[in-house]
């Protein structure tokens, strides 16, 4: 097996990020990967240029009839002719990241022999397969890209013609995607499953007291406040839903306290002076995405945090962290929008880490029907919870509000907290699960390829 350290620090070699900040997800996977390189390793960060990506992905993301339009084409004979035309327009506008990439071989004091291009949005990915040949016939460099898929949701998009390989999250995912290649006649593309690429910094282990401070939080009769962080979306979805929660949950309990990581902006400033009103909330704000990201890790760094609230994007992938760990809170899960974020949620109901629809219907009649009714302390609902590390809350954000507290107080929380990440009878591979290694091995398996 290739040495990590050895390969990526050659000075034969170049290692480039590339990102779109088209909501934070695919910042906060480039940010995890760059996290988990070995120090001596230092990229090159590349960010797109196309403002249209920011602005299509806020306009679907809250607005009722572009989002209804979005969710759409995301499916069927529509998401076919969509994708075909998007990678065609894609693949035609690439002069600019070609103009980017020589640059930065053309300042390199010694040209290197391997330039390896890590993508995390399939706008850029698709550029990229299609300047590759070029790149490489121009500048005689052996380009190697590599692109990781960030939702387990095989929307045909991320098929991308020219890549090396095509990290996905699932057996599901690469199976659907392989498919839809062979039915559309495309190049074969080489994808491997991997687990979803964690921030290494929350996946460190929490000391032995700061374990039983955050068990103590999720104790019903403990006065230990009860930290919930909430970080809001980068197309700022939802801030009167999760203002109204905030209001209502401190009403039921001033246990609660809460960390909202938020970009500042015309948007959302309104909500922010919101924020500042409350005593029991602590705000946490930048004006750039990349610093958002930041606040986000370093609130995890310095608080003890045992549930958070946020929707089913790639922070549902925090999932496959154990509660012991520093970002191990509890998820709780808004609505999903979007065909991705329904498809993540699937992959966590798969792994035995989210109840099912089902259940999750049981648990809200007996806390909307029945909140001062409690459940006996050997209910089967507190041995099923043992292997949940997320649950799904409701549309109305008071109804949400009653449904936290009820489980607190019933012990549900308590029951989370003792989770571990471990395969059950549902899941196909373990190696999905392999969160805490995520990040090391996506960079075994890239210094394998290159070592190759």
């Amino acid at each position: 097996m290739a040495d990590p350290s050895k390969i990526l620090s050659s000075d034969s070699l170049i290692l480039i990020f590339t990102y779109a900040p088209a909501g934070f997800g695919h910042l906060r996977v480039t940010d995890a990967l760059y996290h988990g390189l070995p120090k001596d390793v230092t990229p090159v960060l590349l960010e797109s240029q196309d403002k249209s990506l920011t602005f299509l992905h806020r306009i679907a993301s809250i607005h009722p009839i572009a989002r209804a339009i979005f969710e759409r084409i995301q499916r069927g004979k529509a998401e076919s002719i969509v994708t075909f035309l998007y990678k065609k327009l894609l693949r035609s506008q690439t002069k600019l990241i070609y103009q980017q990439l020589s640059t930065i071989l053309d300042q390199r004091i010694v040209t290197p022999e391997t330039v390896v291009v890590v993508a995390t949005h399939f706008g850029l990915a698709h550029q990229l397969a299609a300047v590759k040949e070029q790149l490489q016939k121009e500048k005689r460099v052996k380009v190697i890209l590599f692109v990781q898929v960030t939702d387990d949701s095989p929307q045909k998009i991320w098929y991308v013609n020219g890549a090396d390989i095509i990290f996905v999250p699932s057996e599901y995912t690469k199976g659907e995607l392989e498919k839809y290649g062979r039915e559309a006649r495309l190049d074969p593309v080489q994808f491997q499953v991997l687990p979803y690429p964690v921030s290494p910094n929350l996946s460190k282990p929490l000391t032995p007291t700061h374990k039983q401070k955050k068990l103590a939080q999720l104790d019903p009769k403990s006065d230990e406040s009860i930290t919930i962080s909430i970080p809001i979306s980068g197309a700022a979805v939802g801030l009167e839903y999760f203002l109204t929660l905030i209001d209502e949950l401190y009403l039921l309990s001033h246990r609660f306290r809460f960390l909202v990581i938020v970009k500042s902006n015309l948007r959302t400033q309104s909500f922010i002076n919101e924020m500042l009103k409350r005593p029991f909330v602590s705000l946490f704000t930048s004006s750039v995405d990349k610093g958002v990201v930041e606040k986000y890790e370093d609130v995890y760094k310095t608080e003890i945090i045992s549930l958070e609230i946020t929707k089913p994007s790639e922070q549902a992938f925090k999932a496959l962290i154990s509660p012991d760990k520093v970002g191990g809170a509890i998820l709780l899960l808004s609505h999903p929008v979007g065909r991705q974020e329904h498809d993540n949620l699937s992959f966590l109901f798969h792994h035995c880490l989210l109840p099912s629809d089902q259940e999750s219907v049981r648990l809200f009649k007996h806390a909307l029907q029945n909140p001062d009714s409690m459940l006996d302390e050997k209910s089967s609902l507190l041995e099923e919870a043992k292997m949940w590390r997320g649950i799904k809350l409701l549309e109305n954000p008071k109804e949400s509000a009653k449904f936290i507290y009820w489980c607190l107080k019933n012990k549900i929380f308590a029951s989370m907290g003792k989770c571990k990440v471990e395969q059950c009878n549902r899941s196909k591979n373990p190696i999905e699960i392999e969160g805490e290694k995520s990040v090391d091995l996506f960079w075994e398996k890239v210094s394998n390829v290159v070592a190759s």
